[in-house]
């Protein structure tokens, strides 16, 4: 079966993680801090702090806005993994959906009615494409999540350089991801200041409205630093390997979702009348197909968002590697032009 995933590491990576292991230092350290200081130096960003998960970040990045100002709603897309929804969950806000449009993007006049009701937004780049509306002004505090179009850009800007404050996760699946682990990144010290002291609970002082052990560990920010430094070469081969999908998708029935030239290329979407059938039909071909969200977190909510439960029936995820080999590259044409 041909992955929808699948991370590689350099040669040197064992070498990398040996020295941290042989140091005797494996906790938050040196590494860390490291990565810290690349991540915020590539996304034009003078405040890094890294944790243990992108879901941490997301929740600490809510309660350092929180100390400003009260943050009661949170609008997030209504089209996206369900780890957002549990983190406004768990820092008490009330989660509003925002529908997204046929290409996968938000709705832009249903989030200008819904701007002035939200205290804070999440905005989300889906699956390596590019959200226009993180480029605009919004009456609320912006956190932009990156976990999946990392190194992409818009308009010539690097993405996770819009918004009040920006996250990334370095999960295995992820552009960045070695095994576990986020950041949060901002522009104001103080947000800054106050996710370094809620990530340490040894050390977190008892007014602050949360704390945990939020670190992120040297071993685990090796690794992730180990694809950060390949992560250009890699968006370059996914790039390459889209246009070939993109010639023998040309004359099917498949509408493939445009990608912006600047876009990371992280997964490959297509719309098709049957995402369930085409993705079933794709893994008995070996192919590691799948819906791009199992389940809208509108529908998990009881909230009405109509382009969200489309793209549920209609939109498949392909296998984008980039390490993908002749053989698998074979194997997926004959499944594409098969199946899709």
């Amino acid at each position: 079966m041909i992955p929808h995933s699948r991370p590689r590491f350099a040669a040197d990576c064992v070498r990398i993680l040996g020295d941290v292991v042989n140091s005797g230092h494996t906790a938050r350290g040196p590494v860390s801090e490291a990565l810290e200081a690349r991540i915020a130096g590539r996304l034009d960003m003078p405040y890094a702090a890294a944790v243990d998960s992108g879901s941490s970040a997301l929740l600490l990045a809510l309660f350092a806005l929180s100390m400003d100002k009260p943050v009661r709603k949170v609008g997030i897309p209504a089209y996206v993994c369900r780890a957002l929804l549990h983190a406004v969950r768990a820092f008490g806000a009330e989660p509003v959906c925002m529908d997204c449009t046929a290409d996968l993007r938000l709705d832009p006049l249903q989030a200008e009615t819904l701007a002035p009701t939200l205290d804070a937004v999440i905005l989300v780049h889906p699956f390596g494409m590019v959200e226009p509306l993180v480029a605009e002004d919004w009456s609320c505090p912006v956190i932009e999540d990156i976990a999946q179009a990392a190194g992409g850009r818009l308009k010539g800007r690097v993405l996770g350089s819009f918004g009040e404050m920006s996250v990334a996760s370095f999960y295995a699946t992820k552009p960045w991801g070695g095994a576990c682990g986020g950041m949060v990144l901002s522009r104001e010290p103080g947000f800054n200041e106050r996710i370094c002291r809620m990530r340490d609970i040894d050390t977190a002082e008892a007014t602050l409205p949360h704390a945990g052990n939020h670190q992120l560990s040297d071993v685990h920010a090796a690794l992730a630093d180990c694809r950060v430094q390949r992560s250009d070469v890699e968006m370059q081969h996914r790039r390459e390997l889209a246009d070939r999908y993109d010639a023998w998708l040309q004359d099917k029935r498949a509408v493939r979702l445009a990608c912006d030239a600047e876009a990371n290329r992280f997964r490959y979407i297509v719309r098709v009348d049957d995402a369930d059938r085409t993705i079933e039909a794709l893994r008995a071909n070996g192919v590691g197909a799948a819906h791009p969200v199992a389940t809208p977190v509108s529908r998990l909510l009881g909230q009405v968002c109509p382009g969200a439960e489309t793209a549920r029936r209609q939109c498949v995820s392909l296998p984008l590697l980039a390490d993908m080999s002749d053989d698998e590259r074979e194997r997926m044409y004959g499944a594409i032009t098969t199946c899709v």
